[in-house]
C-alpha cells in the first residue's frame, strides 16, 4: 500500500488490519481537515536535550532512545480527513456492499493513504452531485487544512478517535459528522486537487515475511506493539536468550525494517497460524489480557507489560488461564528488578514478610490531548502509570494483601492514595502532573522501618541511613532496571524456570482495579 509520508508518496507499507466489523475502502478522493499535533510525545531535536539525557540513561540508552525516536517521524504525521472511495471488502453488518461508492471520515490517519479501513459509523452514502470526475488509477488529493481551525468545526469531537479507543459515537454525533463531511466534500474545488497515481495490481497485504531463521538453543518470540518502549527495551535486552522474529503493529507507518525481524503483521491479535515460544505484549492496555490468554493456551511463555488487567472480567479470564498453564507469565514491572531492592532489604534490616512502609511522590508528565493513554479503554493515568509504585510496594512486602485502600482528590487535580496491608505496612502516594518534564516522568520514594530510612530518586539515586550514619549512597543509570528485568526474565524462560506466582498477579491487579474504581467514584464517573 502507498502512504504519503515524509513529503513523498511511498509504497511498500502494509495495509491496515480489517476486523469483521470494518470495511476496507479504496480511496478515490481525499481532503485533509486538520493536522493533529497533540497525538504523541514529540521532543525537539537538540544537542542540549541529548546532553540532558546522557547522565540519566547512559551512552547505550541514549543511542537506542535517539535512534528509536528518529524512526517515528512517519508515525507522528497524523491528520483528520474526509473523502470518498470504493468498498473493496464489506463488513458483517452489510450496509455497504462491495463496489459501492461511499463517503468516509478518517480520524487519526496519515495525510493520505491508498486504502483505508473504517467501521460503519464513519461511512455514509454520497449524493450523486458530490462525486467528481476521477481519472482511472488516480486519487484526487485536496490539502484543505489551515493554521486556524474553528472551535466548533463539525469534526472536533472525533479528532482523536480510534476503533481501539473506546470513545463512543452516538447516533446524533454520527448524523452531525456525516452531514458535515457531505457538505465539505460538496464544497471542495476538486479542480485544484493534486493527482496521485495508484497501482491497480497492488495486492492487499496485512502481513509480510515468514519466520525462517530459527537458532538452536534460543527462544523465538513475537512482539505486540512496536512502540518506543519495545524498540529500546524488549528487543535489545532480551538477547541472546530470546529473539523477536515477528512483530504485530497496527500502524503501518511504524513498521520499518529492523534487523532480526522477519515477519510483520498489522493485526492486533495473534493469528491461528502463529506459534512462538515467547509472546512479548507491549500493546494497548486493554489488549494485554486477550493476547496473553491466547498465548498461555498455546503453551507459550508471556512477558506482559503493565497494567495487568483493565477490568475484573479480564482478571478472571487471566486467572483461569494461569491455573491451567502454570507459572508462565512474567509481568514487566521493572521496579521489581532494580538493584536498589537488594540494597534496601539489607539496609532496612528486614526479614521476608516484615513490613516496609512506602511513601512516594510521583510526577507524571502531561499526556498529549489525543495520546492513547487518554482513551477510555486505557483507564486513568493513575491506573496506567501509578501501578508501578503500588506494585513495587506490594512486591517489597511479599504481596501481603491490602486491608484498606483510600483515595483523596486535591483541588489542583493531585491524587492521594493510601493503602494498609495485612502485615502492617503502610503506603502513601501523591500522584500529580505538576512539575518538570525535563527528563520524563519522575518519582521520589521513601522506604521506612523503625530507625532506618531509604530514599530512591527517579530510579537513579539511592541513599540509606540509620540513626547514626549514612549506610549507602549509590547511583545507576535509569535504564539499568529495564536491562536487569529483561535479562533476568529471558534467562528464566530459556532455562524453563517459573514466572510470577498467581497470588502476586491477583493481588497486584486487584489492588489497582480497586484504586481505579475509587478514583472514578471521586471523579463522578
Amino acid at each position: 500500500m502507498r502512504i504519503f509520508v515524509g513529503n513523498k508518496w511511498r509504497k511498500g507499507f502494509l495495509d491496515y488490519y480489517r476486523s469483521p466489523e470494518e470495511y476496507r475502502i479504496k480511496v478515490l478522493a481525499w481532503r485533509t481537515l486538520e493536522k493533529l499535533d497533540n497525538v504523541y510525545h514529540v521532543r525537539h531535536k537538540s544537542v542540549r536535550l541529548l546532553l540532558t539525557y546522557l547522565p540519566v540513561v547512559g551512552p547505550g540508552g541514549l543511542f537506542r532512545k535517539a535512534w528509536s525516536r528518529l524512526r517515528e517521524d512517519y508515525r507522528n504525521e497524523k491528520y483528520i480527513s474526509c473523502g470518498m472511495g470504493k468498498v473493496l471488502e464489506s463488513a458483517g453488518d452489510g450496509r455497504f456492499k462491495r463496489g459501492d461508492i461511499v463517503g468516509f471520515i478518517a480520524p487519526l490517519h496519515p495525510i493520505l493513504v491508498e486504502r483505508i479501513v473504517l467501521p460503519e459509523k464513519l461511512i455514509f452514502k454520497l449524493d450523486e452531485e458530490v462525486i467528481p470526475q476521477i481519472p482511472p488509477n488516480t486519487i484526487l488529493f485536496y490539502h484543505g487544512t489551515s493554521d486556524k481551525i474553528e472551535g466548533n468545526a463539525w469534526w472536533k469531537d472525533i479528532r482523536g478517535w480510534s476503533i481501539y479507543s473506546g470513545i463512543p459515537i452516538p447516533p446524533e454525533l454520527r448524523e452531525k459528522i456525516s452531514r458535515g463531511a457531505q457538505e465539505t466534500l460538496k464544497n471542495t474545488d476538486w479542480g485544484k486537487a493534486t493527482y496521485f497515481p495508484v497501482d491497480e495490481l497492488d495486492k492487499i497485504a496485512e502481513k509480510k515475511g515468514e519466520v525462517t531463521k530459527i537458532k538452536l538453543g534460543t527462544k523465538n518470540a513475537v512482539l505486540f506493539g512496536y512502540g518506543n518502549y519495545a524498540k529500546t527495551n524488549n528487543i535489545p535486552y532480551s538477547k541472546p536468550y530470546i529473539y523477536v522474529r515477528s512483530v504485530h503493529e497496527i500502524d503501518p507507518t511504524q513498521i520499518i525494517w529492523e534487523s532480526g525481524v522477519e515477519r510483520w503483521d498489522s493485526s492486533p491479535m495473534p493469528q491461528p497460524e502463529e506459534t512462538y515460544d515467547v509472546y512479548f505484549v507491549a500493546s494497548y492496555n486493554h489488549t494485554h489480557v486477550p493476547i496473553t490468554v491466547q498465548a498461555l493456551r498455546q503453551g507459550a511463555d508471556v512477558v506482559m507489560e503493565k497494567p495487568i488487567a483493565t477490568d475484573y472480567q479480564q482478571l478472571e479470564e487471566l486467572t483461569n488461564a494461569l491455573k491451567q498453564s502454570g507459572k508462565r507469565l512474567f509481568i514487566g514491572f521493572q521496579k521489581r528488578y532494580s538493584i536498589f531492592n537488594e540494597y534496601a532489604r539489607q539496609d532496612l534490616g528486614v526479614k521476608p514478610g516484615d513490613p516496609i512502609d512506602y511513601h512516594c511522590i510521583v510526577f507524571e508528565i502531561i499526556q498529549p490531548k489525543f495520546f492513547w493513554y487518554n482513551w477510555p479503554n486505557s483507564k486513568s493515568r493513575l491506573f496506567s502509570n501509578g501501578c508501578h509504585l503500588v506494585d513495587h510496594f506490594l512486591y517489597l512486602n511479599d504481596f501481603s494483601e491490602p486491608t484498606s485502600i483510600n483515595l483523596a482528590l486535591a483541588k489542583d487535580g493531585a491524587i492521594n492514595v493510601w493503602i494498609e496491608l495485612e502485615n502492617g505496612a503502610f503506603f502513601t502516594m501523591t500522584f500529580t502532573e505538576k512539575g518538570s518534564s525535563r527528563v520524563g516522568p519522575r518519582d521520589h520514594i521513601e522506604l521506612k522501618t523503625t530507625g532506618r530510612n531509604v530514599r530512591i530518586t527517579d530510579a537513579i539515586r539511592y541513599f540509606s541511613e540509620d540513626e547514626h550514619r549514612i549506610i549507602r549512597n549509590k547511583r545507576v543509570f535509569k535504564t539499568e532496571a529495564y536491562k536487569r528485568m529483561y535479562k533476568t526474565i529471558s534467562k528464566k524462560i530459556a532455562r524453563g524456570e517459573e514466572g510470577d506466582s498467581l497470588h502476586s498477579v491477583i493481588v497486584s491487579a486487584k489492588t489497582m482495579l480497586i484504586i481505579e474504581d475509587k478514583l472514578q467514584q471521586l471523579l463522578g464517573k
